[in-house]
């Protein structure tokens, strides 16, 4: 149930960002945003999203962050993109403050198959014990399932501490809302029936370095035989004697 008027409107246009800001067919994406007010200040926000690429095999989480690098998508629009993303989540902020006389702190957003899933949280991030990178590294294992084990030992500490502490603490307020994805069409950032998935691209890639690793040494063994007092480097260096030590031994 959408809890006030005009709501709705703002979740649309945050599938819309979200929509476009993944290149590749998905099967869940995860937003967080929290905001921090500061006396006299600007308020301090942070934005990060991940999806799930959909696929048989199970696929990890992909930073959007990463997404321009990996599919070769210009930075500086897809920076755009996700400022625009953030003043839309400010301005449900304002929105919901004024007609519920209460102001977020968080907004969590799952999207999956149908569902639109909303959590509101009012935790006073100021005076919170850990800092926003803990934050992040809390709110990763919580959402994308990360292996402890795959961690260095400070932050695993973090979150021994954070789960010790889980469990005698009180729960958290909270508001969860739950809807549907809507029908309306969103141009994504890329056509992705018609590109390469992301393990595709690191395949093509990896066969490219391949090729290109051939086709040097090729050349080598090319130069090597026209112009054997050419050799530079001591890789070459250490070849051409290996070479003549083999010749000696015959």
């Amino acid at each position: 149930m959408v809890g006030f008027s005009g709501e709705q409107e703002f979740y649309m246009q945050i599938q819309d960002h979200l929509f476009e800001m993944i290149p590749e067919s998905w099967k869940t994406v995860f937003l967080h945003t929290s905001i921090i007010d500061i006396p006299n200040q600007i308020p301090k926000g942070e934005l990060f999203v991940y999806y799930i690429p959909k696929g048989i095999l199970k696929r990890k989480p992909v930073n959007c962050y990463e997404v321009p690098s990996l599919f070769d998508i210009d930075e500086e629009g897809y920076s755009r993109l996700i400022t625009s993303l953030y003043n839309v989540i400010k301005k449900l902020r304002d929105s919901y403050e004024k007609k519920r006389n209460l102001k977020f702190t968080t907004i969590d957003i799952v999207c999956s198959s149908k569902k639109f899933i909303v959590k509101y949280g009012f935790e006073d991030l100021l005076n919170s014990n850990y800092s926003l990178e803990e934050l992040h590294l809390i709110w990763r294992y919580e959402n994308l399932q990360i292996d402890l084990d795959s961690l260095n030992r400070n932050d695993r500490k973090v979150l021994e501490y954070y789960i010790q502490e889980s469990r005698v603490s009180l729960p958290k307020k909270q508001e969860i809302i739950e809807t549907e994805i809507y029908e309306r069409p969103a141009q994504a950032t890329v056509d992705y029936e018609k590109s390469l998935t992301l393990d595709e691209i690191v395949a093509r890639k990896k066969e490219q370095e391949r090729i290109e690793e051939k086709k040097r040494k090729r050349e080598e063994k090319r130069m090597r035989k026209k112009h054997p007092e050419l050799l530079e480097g001591a890789e070459d260096a250490v070849i051409n004697n290996e070479i003549l030590r083999n010749r000696n031994i015959k």
